[in-house]
């Protein structure tokens, strides 16, 4: 067994095992996350992006603060220094993704529009229908243009992998991390990616039995926050700090 197989099935173990402990000593902040979560689809875009960061960090401080043995609250549920850190690492993250996201979002386009004016030198930009045209016979370079958001996305996802540890950094050292957690992560990212998938294989296979019968309404908001946030993000955080210790430990090495 590889050390990257072995810290993939340990750290899986940590989270799987460990679940029924976290439920019950988090329940509390977990089932506002829920509600939080649920209540968000009433709200406008801006207060629902709150609520949502809200119901996170208060999971993630209940969770994390359990992990590294800090003060629990009321079954987990309290807003302190932890959460507001938490919030603002959230903050710097999101500000980070949307930084880069935009960068690549005008990579994809000079590429797109560069194969594009390639295959039809008098391409009508403003048409769909002639940028359909432009890069179904643009050849290889259709490939290209097709292949770049599928790299875009695979920047996105390994940057979010780096970052991983922005949430337990943050809750066991007492400061915001954000950059500072960037180096822990460093070799890790296929075994989080793995850990990542395999965590989230029921959850997409209850997403595809929906999908089956589309859902509407509330119970499905409801239900998908339960799985969420009573498997999903315990699991997750397990593991999470599993692979966080080895890593602080490795870099204090």
């Amino acid at each position: 067994m590889t050390d990257g197989s072995a810290s993939v099935g340990g750290a899986l173990r940590a989270g799987v095992s460990d679940l029924g402990a976290s439920i019950n000593a988090c329940w509390a902040a977990l089932l506002v996350a829920i509600v939080l979560t649920v209540v968000a689809g009433y709200l406008p875009p801006g207060a629902r992006l709150l609520a949502v960061l809200a119901a996170g960090v208060i999971a993630q401080g209940a969770l994390f603060r359990r992990a590294f043995g800090r003060a629990s609250g009321l079954k987990g549920l309290r807003w302190g220094r932890d959460e507001w850190r938490l919030l603002g690492g959230h903050f710097l993250v999101l500000g980070l993704f949307l930084l880069i996201g935009s960068i690549l979002l005008v990579a994809i386009g000079a590429v797109a529009l560069g194969v594009a004016r390639a295959s039809a030198p008098n391409l009508d930009v403003g048409s769909a229908q002639a940028w359909k045209a432009a890069l179904a016979n643009a050849g290889p370079g259709g490939v290209v243009a097709g292949l770049a958001p599928l790299a875009g996305l695979a920047i996105l996802v390994w940057l979010g992998l780096r970052l991983s540890f922005t949430a337990p950094a943050t809750v066991e050292q007492s400061g915001v991390r954000v950059l500072s957690a960037f180096p822990l992560t460093k070799g890790r990212v296929p075994a989080l990616l793995a850990i990542g998938v395999i965590l989230g294989l029921p959850v997409a296979l209850v997403g595809v039995l929906f999908g089956l019968a589309p859902p509407q309404g509330v119970g499905f908001t409801a239900g998908a926050a339960t799985i969420v946030y009573l498997y999903l993000a315990p699991a997750w955080a397990g593991a999470l700090t599993h692979i966080y210790r080895q890593s602080a430990v490795s870099q204090d090495a």
